[in-house]
């Protein structure tokens, strides 16, 4: 299948609630995103991808599990930032536990649901216009353009900021409990970190969280770079599965080594490894 495919993937997206190709009905779609984006910084397009659609992304997912690569790792919501010379209860030194499985963007065929969407031109249109930007480019990181993260009973995404301006993901299959996003809209800012702000966060305080409801499906842009958020721990069987899609203005966007081997524990696609390893596949 081409790359930049711009047909609509019509098995996977749901027209009849989503017509893109109506001048007038995309405008609607985009005035309320952008609404959302502006008063929370979180835009969600519910029931985006059909069930039909979800499902057959999740099976694909579940179909690469054992390629995952295993986080289970204690992190502060600041990353690589240093906390030399905070207070030991300062949230600089806050720590939460990281448990997923994630699979890499070389792990998904080119012709497979989830590689389908996210290459769809559409779509990165779409996201581009809620993002109220002239142009996206879907990112070429061959590893961490596309990611899909696998969360079980008991793990959870610790509370963290994110490094990039937003997120998009799609919610692929619900957990039997747990597993809600939680985050406190705009709570720093470039000029204002907001401890003490950050700190009700983290001790859970509702006066400065939001848990949206989101169901499978559900197409959402996320502004976390000033948003502190956090995925609840998995309860019950059945996992919790997300698709994350990477876009950025530039169309040559990489990210480094360190953030590869952070999220899938290497930093060479499938294929180079392979060679690298005389032929012998990982």
């Amino acid at each position: 299948m081409p790359d930049g495919l711009t047909a609509p993937p019509q098995d996977l997206i749901d027209a009849a609630r989503y017509p893109l190709a109506d001048a007038a009905a995309r405008a609607r779609i985009v005035a309320a995103g952008r609404k959302g984006l502006a008063h929370e910084g979180c835009a969600m397009l519910p029931r985006f991808v059909t069930p039909a659609g979800t499902a057959a992304m999740a099976a694909e997912a579940m179909r690469l599990l054992p390629r995952s690569n295993r986080r289970d790792l204690q992190l502060c919501a600041y990353a690589n930032q240093s906390a030399d010379g905070f207070p030991a209860d300062h949230p600089r030194r806050r720590v939460s536990p990281f448990r997923q499985h994630v699979i890499g963007a070389d792990d998904f065929a080119p012709d497979g649901p989830v590689m389908r969407l996210y290459r769809w031109d559409g779509l990165t249109r779409l996201v581009a216009d809620l993002l109220e930007l002239p142009a996206l480019h879907r990112v070429a990181d061959p590893l961490l353009s596309c990611n899909v993260t696998i969360m079980g009973e008991g793990d959870q995404h610790g509370w963290h900021f994110d490094s990039n301006d937003f997120v998009v993901s799609l919610l692929l299959q619900a957990p039997e409990r747990g597993g809600h996003f939680v985050f406190a809209p705009g709570i720093r800012s470039e000029s204002d970190p907001n401890y003490d702000r950050v700190a009700r966060a983290l001790d859970g305080d509702p006066a400065v969280l939001r848990m949206p409801e989101v169901s499978p499906g559900t197409l959402a842009l996320f502004r976390g770079k000033h948003s502190i958020h956090r995925v609840t721990p998995i309860e019950g069987a059945r996992p919790r599965i997300i698709a994350l899609f990477s876009y950025d203005r530039r169309p040559d966007m990489n990210f480094t080594e360190r953030s590869r081997m952070n999220v899938l524990g290497r930093s060479r696609p499938r294929a180079a490894t392979a060679q690298t390893a005389g032929g012998k596949g990982t």
